[in-house]
């Protein structure tokens, strides 16, 4: 029966990220219909959505991006994808005073939640229910490597039977902050040695570095995995102010499942949350939207005067 259950868990979760990585586009592409006139076209000097290529360029943090977009899976890919990698590894050497801002926040609280592990871990143990479990199972599931890397397979399989370009960009975009963030995650966990909350040892305990597979808690690889996959499909798809509310929910219920299955403690799921989140983020910016494309296509400004007060929508067809 609980080998059932899990099969059932597994599948739903694969059937869920898949859906995510494939329908979006889809709605994107009906929405265009080519010869259409614009619904409203702005007469004034508009900005756009997604920053020019000559900011992502001026960012020492980023290195220009390849001319290229992604699209298929080949030796040119394969290559980028290594290059890829090296960029993100050596950012820290371009790091600008923001940048070391933001992992300063990062870091600082994770130490912070530290203080609050075994509190947490003790709540979410006692407040055990069946309904509670239900959505643990899913949530644990969504960032199952065994589920999360056939699901971006089987897009990727369809965005090209269906020779659907926005599907294999996600797809391949997801691949490898995937790949990425996971590499970064063992790592962390080999040398930190951390003893997971089922341990029953306290969240203070830990051996540092070591090949065993046993004491790996700190970070979470479960949270990881479904904050990359969130932070792709919320940039890739955020014309549709629904996607990213429901894609992080989505990757924040696999870190609380984490912490319900006392796999994890909190500080291990939300440093793993961020390792996906600017994985992902680092990824994206070195594969801007190519030219033409929806993000580059549609622009908001709002206009405020005597007489009317609004935001002008510019769409070119």
């Amino acid at each position: 029966m609980k080998q059932a259950s899990k099969v059932v868990s597994r599948t739903i979760a694969a059937a869920v990220i898949g859906t995510v990585l494939t329908t979006f586009p889809a709605h994107a592409e009906n929405a265009q219909t080519p010869g259409a006139k614009p619904a409203l076209q702005s007469l004034q000097p508009v900005a756009p959505l997604s920053p020019p290529d000559s900011a992502l360029a001026a960012d020492p943090a980023v290195p220009p991006p390849a001319a290229a977009d992604l699209d298929r899976i080949d030796l040119k890919y394969v290559k980028g994808f290594a290059a890829d990698t090296g960029r993100i590894v050596t950012s820290p050497l371009r790091w600008e005073a923001s940048d070391w801002l933001k992992a300063g926040l990062v870091a600082g609280g994770t130490v912070s939640l530290f203080l609050v592990d075994k509190d947490v871990k003790d709540f979410a143990q006692k407040n055990q229910s069946g309904v509670a479990s239900g959505f643990a199972k899913l949530g644990n599931a969504l960032g199952e490597p065994v589920n999360v890397f056939p699901a971006v397979g089987a897009a990727y399989l369809y965005g090209h039977l269906a020779d659907d370009a926005k599907v294999r960009r996600v797809s391949l975009l997801t691949l490898e902050s995937l790949t990425i963030s996971g590499v970064a995650t063992m790592g962390i966990k080999s040398l930190a040695g951390r003893h997971r909350p089922n341990s029953g040892d306290p969240s203070t305990q830990w051996h540092g570095p070591s090949l065993s597979s046993k004491n790996v808690s700190f970070c979470s690889g479960h949270t990881s995995n479904a904050f990359a996959v969130a932070t792709v499909v919320a940039n890739e798809y955020g014309d549709k102010p629904y996607v990213a509310p429901a894609a992080y929910s989505l990757a924040t219920l696999t870190a609380l499942s984490r912490i319900y299955k006392n796999e994890h403690w909190l500080s291990d799921t939300f440093f793993g949350a961020a390792i996906g989140y600017f994985t992902s983020k680092a990824v994206l910016r070195l594969h801007p939207p190519a030219k033409g494309s929806l993000e580059n296509r549609l622009s908001l400004v709002p206009q405020v005067g005597k007489e009317m007060t609004g935001l002008t929508v510019s769409y070119k067809f």
